[in-house]
Parts: C-alpha cells; structure tokens; sequence
C-alpha cells in the first residue's frame, strides 16, 4: 500500500540507507530485514523491523527510530521504539531483534527513513528507500541517509520482505534483495552467519563519565564493556588526591559492572579509576584480555552546605489542596533535628504536623487539613539541617514557602473548550497536570480515603471481589493497590533517578484497593471482553454484586473484564490517565509519559515511556472502555471518590464529572458545540 501513515517502511529504509554506507560497512549491529507495503487492500499486514548482533550483546537500551521523508531536506521522527520491546531468537552466531508493527503503521513513499542507535545515542545507522532524507530532529538530526537500492510497493505480495543475503558477520558483507519470503525470527534466505571476529574487549563508557565534575561523595561507578566479560577480584584500582585509596563492592555481570565504594569520597577531590586489562576477559571463543589499560577521572562536589532544591507547594503557589502532604527536597542528603520546620496559616493558625521520607526528600504531613483560602507559611529552619558528606554544615539560612490554599471545586472547568477533541483534550491536559504528587509509600492514605467503606470509616471497600477489609497502610495483608493503568505499560518506576515521586505511579485516580488475587489475575492484562474466561466472583455488599448475571470478573492471560458496577469506574480511571499525561516535563521537574488507549494489542507492552523522547505508553481495549464509560455512568460513590482524591492531589478526573466528554477527547465525535450553564459551575 502506498498510505503515507505507513510508518515502517518509511523507517526502515532510512536506516537501511546509511548501513549501506562505507562508514558503516564493519559494523556487527545492523538491519537485517524489513517489510513496509504490500497489496492487501485493509492495510499492510506482518510490518516489521528486524535487526542482528553478536549472541551476548546488550541490546535492550538500543532503538529503532523512523523518519518521514515527505520533504526530504527535512525529515522528521515520528517512531521510537526501543530494542527490549522486540522478540529474540538466534541464527548462527547472531542474535536476533524482531520489532512489529501494526497494519500501516510505517509509513510509505519516497525518502522515508529509519536510525539505528544505540545505547549511549549514537546513530550507527541511518538507512532509507526511495531516496535519500535528512534528519531534521531526533537523533540522526544533521545526518544524511543512505538509499538500500530496494523497495516494496503496493503490489507486493503479503508475507515477503527485503533481505541480506550472503555470508559473513559485519553488514558490508551482505548485500540487500528484493521480496522474498519472510523470515523474520529466523536466518534470512540464502543468509549466513560466520563465526564472530573474536576481538578483545574493551570500555565503552563509565558513570559518572571521564572527566565529570560536581559528582555527590557516595557516588557509585558503572563500568560498561563491549562484551560479556570476567572479572578478577584485582580488576580495578580506585584512587583519590585527598581520601585516598578506596576498595569496593563488586556487582554486576555481563557486560557491567557497578562499584560501591567502601568509604565515601572527599568533598572538591579528583579520583581516577584504572581497570587492569589483563584482570579482564571476555567470554566468547578464545578467551582475550583487554589490550591495554583503562583510566578515567572524576571530581567530586565541594563541601558545600546544604540548601531546598525544590518544595510542592512551591513559593507563591496557589490552589494547594487543603488536605495535601507537603514536601520538601534538599540540594543533597541531610540529617534533620525535630523540629525543622514550622507551618502556620492565617486562619486556621499553625500546624503540627509528621514528617517522612529522606535523607534529600521529605514528605510533611499536616495532623490537620489546611483550611479554604487562606495564607499558609511553611519554615525550614536552618540550624536544624544538617548535610552529610565531609565536615557537617548547616543550611545557611532559613528558607521561607508562602502559598495559598485552594477553593471549592465551583468553577473548575469554566471556559473549558469543546469544539474539538483535540481542543477539549489540550484544555483538560492543562487544568488538571502539574497535581500534587505522593510517595508511593504514602498512596495508601489517599486510596484508604477516597476507597473508604461509607458503612464503616475503618475499612476499604475493593473494587473487583467487593469485599470490605481493615484499612491497613503497607503490605499486603487482604488488598493492595491496584494499578488500573499497569505500572510497566508506561512507568514503572515510584521515583524518578533524583528520588522525586514519579506523578502517573503514584496517581490516586488511577489506584484502586483490590483483593490480592484478583490483582494478581489481572496482571498487567488490558481491560476488555473475555468470553469463555475463568470467573471471578464478588460478594453481595452495599446492595450490589452476589450471584447473577453481570456481577463476576473474567480473565485470561490477556485479558481482563471487569464486572458490571465497576466497568464505568475502570474505564474512567484509564481514560483519565490519557489526558493526565501527554509527555514532557511536569512543574515539580520530574519527565512524564505520553499515555494513550488502544485497540491494537501489539502495541499494549511493557515499557517506560518516561526515559524515551516520543515513546507512547498504551492500554486498552480503547472500545471496550468506551463502551464501558457509556454503559455504567459515575455513581455518587464515584463523585466522592473524585472529591476525596482532588483534596489530596488538587485535580479531578474530568470524565466522572463529564463522562459525556470521552467520546469528543478519545475519538473526535459526540462533542458538545454549545458551551451552557454546566460550564460555569463546573457540573451538571
């Protein structure tokens, strides 16, 4: 087919271009068979991207990134997808990396590209079809590619691809040919993979790297080879121009290895890390050595006192939720007294409060909420805080937060647009990002409130098997949190690498109590429609649910339905989560995922979306939820439980409050061209 939403071939080809380069002729990584276009007429079927390594290479941090070429001087990524979401298998002495794609999921037409990058964002290929292309953003920005010579069109036939053919181990070796017989996960026709060239091994980069400054005196030392290798107890010396020299914990395996030094650094020194070649082997064929010596050098930060690096709410905030934690991050780690802070407001006077957390991010916790409007002041107290590298220093001054607390939900969706989709889901994005985010340690006193038994405040009422259990605050006695949005199909991670919450992992929209093995059954499945799946029943409680029909979960291994009083609440709790989070970088610093439904289950796998630029976290099934939104409108358990996440995080999930909005925000239709009365107070 020649659609130009094809985004595949168009990839693919841009990357096999600049394989074919002389500058790219040795190397052992490279795109071994692609398919893009073919003849059949719902949309090309099999798309696919296949690349080869030596067996033992570490890949998973490797990408393929495509290029639309529509103007060739130009070109511009849409695609980015790493390595580890690809199949494996093995041929000969290579490994081999399948990425899928769904029907017309690469683009079609003349000078459409792909990058191959690897690890450390270097672009060891840069390949296209159809013609040349340049690179006008993403990694190959700059770079020209290299046109493969061959090429697919919309008469093609289903089930072939472009191949290397012949003998050999470095992509020079082999030459491209037209459509054949797919063999994707498998040697390619007329393919074979001599033995590898067995090189020795060398360094391909350190953390911190050659010649860091300002790096923290606890600092660990990542080593990464080129290959699998074998260490000695002797492998490394570990040197410093004031503390010394250092021991250190070996871990690690492979190609990495990761040293924790037995003492910490001094503050303002240099240090040099030597790894001993001949303490250092490779795994493959006859053992080699490294060559020669490796040394790399690294200053660390002076001994300088500690300061607030960041606070939420931050100074001169406005519509802090009233029944929000605080929190404070410090410029390093610190060792605080009792009494380190104070938080007084204008009318409800001052506040005692808990605290949690550290050493470089607490969470302060009020003992009572935060009243409606007013001024509030929260004081860190210098000589209270102490850093805890080098000779101990205290903050230099006090530090001063002044913010004022939020309204009422009135008003809360005044002036939101509804003329499109687009434009609807652009206005929600902005009124409700930048919330107030939670340590994932400290989900459970949100979730143990907004999923509050209303029979009985010292419960929880679950959301699949609809039981009741004493609340609890960790573990995972009878319920535990259930992430509606599976954490690895997006954001794995509770923090981000400088410890601050990770926003979408500890959302309290998104949580709900479960009963641990229905969690369990769930996994990480998308929600949609199972038939002839193992039931799960739930028990009659608050009127609802029992024996009859509609009133059990089914599952799979792929699949999970939700039953009928709860489908609505799930289906709101991911649509909400699309709008939440488009990407970018949120107000408290920390990069977020653009999050997206589906119903092309190829793409619902795990990733974190969080690291790659243009990565897409999806979920599903997009028209299930749909359906499921329609068919089990919010209740007024539902509405509470909305209200009682604003007051903690400070936004609301605008399709509970206007489930009719799902439509107009997911699929462009049904969207309201009047703006009425029920915008003015924000509800029907």
């Amino acid at each position: 087919m020649s659609f130009r939403s094809r985004a595949l071939s168009s990839a693919v080809f841009a990357l096999l271009s600049v394989a074919a380069s002389a500058a790219m002729a040795d190397t052992a990584v490279f795109i071994n068979e692609l398919h893009y276009d073919d003849s059949t007429s719902a949309g090309d079927v099999g798309e696919a991207i296949e690349v080869v390594a030596p067996v033992g290479t570490d890949l998973s941090n490797w990408r393929v990134v495509l290029y639309n070429g529509s103007t060739a001087s130009a070109g511009t990524m849409y695609s980015n997808r790493l390595l580890s979401e690809a199949t494996s298998s093995t041929c000969g002495s290579k490994q081999i990396k399948v990425l899928t794609y769904p029907s017309n999921g690469v683009q079609n037409g003349a000078n459409d590209g792909m990058a191959l990058v690897d690890s450390a964002g270097t672009v060891v290929q840069f390949l296209s079809y159809e013609g040349a292309v340049t690179a006008a953003d993403g990694p190959a920005q700059g770079l020209s590619s290299v046109d493969i010579g061959v090429s697919e069109t919309n008469s093609t036939a289903p089930g072939t691809s472009l191949q290397l053919s012949g003998s050999g181990s470095d992509y020079g070796q082999f030459a491209w040919q037209g459509s054949a017989t797919q063999t994707f996960g498998a040697c390619n026709n007329n393919q074979s993979f001599g033995p590898a060239v067995d090189v020795a091994p060398t360094v391909v980069s350190t953390t911190p790297a050659n010649a860091a400054t300002g790096q923290a005196n606890n600092v660990d030392i990542t080593v990464t080879f080129s290959e699998a290798v074998d260490t000695t107890a002797s492998w490394f010396t570990l040197s410093c121009g004031t503390s010394g020299v250092h021991s250190a914990v070996t871990t690690g395996s492979g190609t990495t290895r990761t040293l924790n030094p037995d003492t910490d650094f001094a503050s303002g020194e240099v240090c040099t890390l030597t790894v001993v070649a001949e303490e250092v082997t490779d795994q493959d064929g006859t053992v080699d050595a490294m060559a020669a010596d490796y040394s790399m050098s690294f200053s660390t930060a002076g001994d300088l006192p500690p300061g607030v690096a960041s606070s939420n709410p931050a100074n001169g905030a406005s519509s802090f939720p009233g029944a929000s934690n605080l929190s404070v991050t410090f410029t390093e780690p610190v060792s605080v007294d009792s009494g380190w802070f104070t938080l007084s407001c204008a009318n409800t006077g001052a506040h005692t409060a808990q605290y949690s957390g550290g050493p470089s991010a607490f969470q302060v916790n009020p003992d009572v909420d935060l009243g409606i409007l007013e001024q509030c002041t929260l004081t860190v107290l210098a000589s209270k805080v102490h850093d805890q590298d080098g000779s101990v220093n205290d903050m230099t001054q006090n530090v001063v937060i002044v913010f004022q607390t939020a309204a009422s939900t009135a008003d809360y969706y005044a002036g939101v647009d509804t003329s499109s989709g687009p434009a609807l889901k652009a206005w929600l994005h902005n009124r409700i990002k930048d919330h107030v985010s939670l340590f994932y340690g400290d989900t459970y006193t949100v979730m143990n409130k907004a999923d509050e038994d209303p029979d009985d405040t010292t419960k929880v009422w679950d959301v699949y098997k609809n039981e009741t259990y004493p609340k609890q605050t960790s573990g995972a006695a009878n319920y535990n949190r259930e992430h509606t949005w599976p954490k690895s199909l997006g954001f794995p991670n509770p923090t981000d690498s400088s410890g601050r919450p990770n926003p979408p992992h500890t959302d309290g929209h998104m949580l709900h109590a479960s009963h641990v093995g229905y969690n369990s059954d769930r996994g990480n499945s998308p929600y949609g429609l199972c038939n002839g799946c193992t039931a799960r029943p739930t028990t009659l409680n608050h009127g609802v649910g029992g024996s009859g029909t509609g009133n059990s979960n089914f599952f799979n291994a792929s699949t999970f339905q939700v039953w009928d009083f709860r489908k609505g609440d799930m289906a709101r709790a991911v649509l909400y989560m699309v709008v939440r989070y488009q990407g970018g970088t949120g107000a408290s610093g920390v990069r977020e995922p653009r999050l997206e439904v589906t119903d092309d289950r190829a793409l619902i796998v795990g990733k974190d979306a969080t690291t790659c630029t243009n990565c897409i976290g999806y979920m599903g099934l997009k028209s299930v939820l749909l359906d499921w939104n329609d068919q089990d409108p919010p209740t007024a358990r539902e509405v509470l439980r909305n209200d009682a996440v604003f007051s903690f995080q400070g936004n609301r999930n605008p399709f509970i409050d206007h489930p009719e909005w799902a439509r107009c925000v997911i699929d462009n239709v049904q969207c309201p061209t009047v703006v009425d009365v029920i915008f003015a107070n924000g509800f029907q």
